[in-house]
């Protein structure tokens, strides 16, 4: 079962795990039990590390759980099994149901209510965060780079030494209508990735205990959503700015201007003559947007460059706060 999970967390799925660890008791009236228990709480640590799944794990203990439940949002078993080798050879019951009643009733109340009680892997629960950013670093370098590539080409000549070097297009760009929705699409997206940071901070505030490092999570947090409410204002004013760019359609315009403004010359043996004249216009306005635009493009590349920044600093913040829960081990032995 653990592959399988593991498969599914590290193709994106975040799962969350309750579960009793074996031997593990309140206390321990012989040194033997107590060093039994190490051995297997170091084993259920080992084996649901969220590293090991791609940070997409949230492990939590109940160490006076014994019921058995496994769900997603489609299906949800309920019964006797422990999902071991042992189970598979005892005569076990169960149920297993798709009503989505259940399931929402179980996930939104049963669910919480257990986790709650629960105690988390880390002392501060931020794996998913941290699965995110792992997620969003890359994927916001990526659309950097997709934006660099529409909007820049390689150019190499005596002045570069014949090396190659990066130069804005001025005739031909790949910013376009379609590129700049999908651009702001990808990025509404974001909005909500880190919400799992906020949801903690609040946690502990309810119960008056913000511990220094969280407080300090807690402002950056608050300055990367300030930057980020900042950042999308920007792309989008920026993108608005190049929107007449990305429309303009060189073959629509020159066409135009020879039905509209040629019209009355561009005939018989004028027509090539106009037709030519009328594309070589319509080539010199879409250049000159192409020109105006390269601010534009540059301030987006920058803010672009500012979020990696931001994200970055909030993981390496984050990574600071992993720290297995103290509270699992509970033998006393080293």
């Amino acid at each position: 079962m653990l592959k399988s999970l593991k498969d599914a967390c590290l193709r994106g799925t975040n799962a969350v795990i309750i579960t009793n660890i074996p031997k593990r008791f309140p206390t321990y009236f012989k040194e033997q039990y107590a060093i039994a228990a190490k051995d297997m709480i170091d084993s259920y640590i080992r084996q649901l590390n969220p590293q090991n799944y791609g940070m997409r794990l949230t492990p939590y203990f109940a160490f006076h759980n014994h019921a058995k439940i496994i769900m997603t949002e489609n299906i949800v078993y309920w019964g006797s099994s422990n999902y071991s080798d042992e189970s598979s050879r005892n005569f076990e019951c169960g149920t297993i149901s798709t009503d989505k009643n259940l399931i929402t009733y179980l996930k939104e109340t049963l669910f919480i209510e257990e986790q709650r009680r629960s105690v988390p892997f880390y002392k501060y629960n931020f794996a998913i965060a941290l699965a995110n950013l792992e997620s969003l670093i890359p994927a916001c370098k990526a659309a950097r780079q997709k934006l660099f590539d529409a909007a820049f080409e390689s150019w190499s000549d005596y002045e570069t030494g014949f090396k190659d070097a990066w130069t804005y297009r001025t005739h031909d760009s790949g910013v376009t209508v379609g590129f700049l929705r999908g651009f702001l699409d990808f990025f509404s997206h974001f909005d909500d990735a880190l919400d799992v940071i906020d949801s903690i901070i609040d946690d502990y505030c309810e119960r008056d205990e913000l511990p220094e490092k969280v407080e300090m999570l807690q402002d950056l947090f608050e300055e990367y959503r300030k930057l980020f409410e900042d950042f999308l204002e920007d792309i989008t004013t920026l993108f608005e700015e190049l929107e007449q760019m990305a429309g303009y359609d060189v073959s629509y315009e020159a066409c135009r201007k020879v039905s509209d403004e040629y019209g009355m010359e561009a005939y018989d043996e004028n027509l090539d003559y106009y037709l030519e004249k009328a594309m070589d216009e319509a080539n010199g306005e879409y250049s000159s947007l192409i020109e105006e635009a390269e601010p534009t493009i540059r301030d987006a590349l920058e803010s672009l460059d500012s979020m990696v920044a931001s994200f970055q600093q909030l993981y390496d913040n984050l990574l600071q706060l992993l720290v297995i829960n103290p509270r699992i081990d509970n033998t006393g032995v080293n």
